[in-house]
């Protein structure tokens, strides 16, 4: 199966609000699941922890089939380009094993695709949590023969998506919202009044009301959260066009390059994606694109939440930077992603 750069950038970018927060649409759909962590036999049962890399998926599949139009077809969904990277990246990684090989050390990987091919079988996709390790999922795949498996995976191609990019964002969430540094967290708040789960190793940068960074510094890394908010005329300021000008103009004045006239910019060359998402009662403005350094040589990914804070009468935006040279990108902007989608007004 074969499918344009574009649509392939696209779908990337459309699974990340299709049921957007974990905290509100995600768990809805794990309500419709078949959980097992906590019913049936396995209540009160102490489970192992999850093996396996972040953003790592397995796949058991015989060759035959993966080798083949079911195959092919799971490799294009799980493989998709991340939109807003400046190299192509997929979503996941995927280690393919044959059933044979699916023995209790496979079991207790943290993400599994689960396929069975055997006559009589009525073609299903069933979505569980923690049936062997803990935090897991799984994506189990039942089909009668293999046409009927490409058929399913065809018909199901997002909601596995969804699944499998919504729950590896929502570890990453609880796991920051355990480990959040209560000294940025509270410094934050007092200024821009609102929560975020900022774990412990970022560093504060630069502390006022109108503007907060905080970041994790290296040799050969920048990863970097800003927080800045400021007065609107009402919801028509949250539009993209607005928002770009804006963080243009923040940058401009909070971010600095090397020689005096050298600042954070957009890249002119690649317009953000924008989306409308929506968190309760509340609307959002997701960007995703690159930023670049004027009259300078450094650039990276970002991606930024807004929103329009009635109770205060302004925007309010979370923007997460990477500065990552020669490296994959992919593992550090969900990091900064995972603490953008944290936000809570107070």
């Amino acid at each position: 199966m074969e499918r344009s750069n574009f649509h392939r950038c696209i779908k990337a970018c459309l699974l990340k609000w299709t049921g957007f927060f974990v905290l509100s649409g995600f768990l809805l759909m794990l309500s419709s699941c078949d959980t097992t962590s906590k019913q049936g036999g396995m209540s009160g049962r102490i489970m192992p922890s999850i093996t396996g890399g972040a953003g790592e998926v397995l796949v058991v599949m015989d060759k035959f089939n993966w080798d083949n139009n079911a195959g092919s077809l799971l490799q294009d969904i799980l493989k998709e380009e991340l939109a807003g990277l400046p190299q192509s990246e997929p979503l996941f990684d995927v280690i393919q094993i044959t059933a044979a090989s699916f023995d209790n050390f496979f079991k207790f990987h943290r993400s599994i695709v689960l396929t069975t091919i055997e006559a009589g079988l009525e073609p299903q996709v069933r979505f569980k949590e923690n049936v062997w390790a803990k935090p897991q999922i799984l994506v189990q795949l039942e089909a009668p023969n293999s046409k009927a498996l490409h058929v399913l995976l065809e018909e199901n191609e997002e909601r596995i998506q969804n699944f499998l990019v919504q729950y590896d964002r929502s570890r990453l969430m609880a796991t920051y919202q355990d480990s959040k540094d209560p000294i940025i967290q509270q410094e934050i708040a007092n200024h821009h009044q609102v929560r975020l789960a900022i774990p412990r190793g970022y560093n504060m940068d630069f502390s006022k009301d109108e503007y907060t960074s905080v970041s994790i510094e290296a040799p050969d890394l920048s990863q970097v959260i800003q927080i800045f908010d400021y007065p609107a005329s009402g919801p028509e300021d949250l539009n993209t066009e607005a928002l770009i000008a804006k963080r243009n103009q923040i940058t401009k004045a909070f971010v600095q390059g090397p020689r005096e006239d050298s600042y954070m910019t957009l890249s002119p060359m690649y317009q953000p994606i924008a989306f409308d998402l929506r968190k309760g009662e509340m609307n959002i403005v997701e960007l995703r694109g690159l930023w670049e350094l004027e009259n300078g040589f450094m650039g990276g990914p970002f991606i930024s939440h807004s929103i329009y804070d009635a109770s205060r009468n302004r925007i309010v935006t979370v923007d997460g930077y990477l500065y990552h040279p020669n490296q994959k990108k992919r593992v550090k902007l969900k990091q900064l992603e995972a603490i953008i989608y944290s936000l809570e007004l107070i």
